[in-house]
């Protein structure tokens, strides 16, 4: 066999994405991914933003033919509904579970050599790609919280906004619906699955949505947790980092899964080339470096200035206020989160 031009640590939704890319412009291309397919993740599980045509350069449109479209967004800030309103574009929602076991699939079956249960360690050097693993800098603020519920009625994304966290709900298959929450780290929230997802909601305020999912059944299955993360900008280390080794963008933009791809555009490209030899490996981790930074530094910038805003008393109250007399720019806000 022969030995891959590019290495890539991490088989998610960027290193698998930019996997099949390679491999339909002949790249010789090794993914090693320290889980098992399927598997659940903490993630909105919905797509918004990319380009119909980046994923089809990519190679992986066709395999959201079947995701669910939602044009309407809805807000609750402090269990009030303060907004509802079309989405300036659609987003896609899809499982992660699903959509990963196709990936991978789609890449072994373009001759990617997949390798799973792996762990690449401290794999550094030229031709690796990370796409695993985020910023941890020595603090556990934040509390990453997801799982599947059966639930009916859901028209478009729901945004629920307390005192020390959000979550966001979007049907991802029909009546199964994902529920991924941010949390301020709670020494408070005890227990597992449901019941810790239920009580972090309700020492937050979010009321309403507790009794929704206290009345609804969960996949226990589908219960995924993750903590002790930075958000913004990852410490790279040197390495070229795509998705969210790169950037961990605020969740309440809705842009995750969508900058996983868009970064994964970007490099794939400047790897043919290094693959080809027109293209040195400190060339390419320059000319990456200047490309993801006129991609995604002003939407990042703009998370970053918004989200604190979530967690102030006088900020949900002014989020809330101009949602409900229609005056924030949601438009332009929606497009300085997905456009360079």
């Amino acid at each position: 066999m022969r030995v891959s031009d590019v290495k890539i640590v991490g088989g998610g939704l960027a290193g698998l994405s930019l996997g099949i890319s390679l491999r339909k412009q002949g790249v010789a291309v090794e993914v090693s991914e320290a889980g098992r397919y399927p598997q659940h993740k903490v993630c909105g599980e919905f797509i918004c933003g990319v380009e119909d045509e980046v994923l089809k350069d990519l190679g992986v449109l066709n395999l959201l033919d079947d995701a669910l479209v939602h044009r309407r967004m809805l807000w609750w800030v402090d269990d009030e509904c303060v907004l509802e309103r079309a989405l300036p574009s659609p987003a896609r929602g899809i499982s992660r579970y699903v959509l990963d076991e196709r990936l991978a699939g789609e890449f072994e079956k373009l001759g990617g050599d997949l390798r799973v249960g792996e762990r690449a360690g401290g794999a550094d050097g030229e031709g690796i790609v990370w796409a695993a693993g985020k910023s941890k800098k020595g603090g556990k603020r934040w509390i990453g919280l997801k799982a599947h519920f059966l639930m009916e009625g859901l028209d478009g994304l729901e945004m629920h906004v307390g005192n020390g966290g959000y979550m966001g709900l979007c049907e991802v298959s029909a009546g199964v619906v994902n529920a991924c929450g941010l949390f301020l780290i709670d020494g408070e929230g005890k227990g597992r699955g449901k019941e810790l997802i239920l009580a972090y909601l309700r020492a937050n305020g979010m009321h309403s949505l507790a009794e929704r999912l206290d009345g609804a059944s969960m996949d226990e299955a589908s219960f995924s947790a993750t903590a002790g993360f930075e958000l913004g900008q990852q410490q790279r280390r040197g390495r070229v980092c795509i998705g969210d080794s790169l950037n961990l963008i605020p969740p309440y933009s809705g842009n995750g899964m969508s900058m996983a791809l868009e970064s994964s555009h970007l490099l794939s490209p400047l790897l043919v080339n290094y693959a080809g030899g027109a293209l040195s490996w400190t060339d390419l981790s320059a000319r990456y470096e200047r490309e993801t930074q006129q991609m995604f530094k002003r939407r990042m910038r703009t998370a970053q200035f918004f989200h604190p805003l979530f967690f102030h008393p006088l900020g949900r109250e002014a989020l809330g206020r101009l949602s409900r007399w229609r005056l924030l720019p949601i438009t332009q806000l929606f497009s300085r989160l997905r456009r360079p």
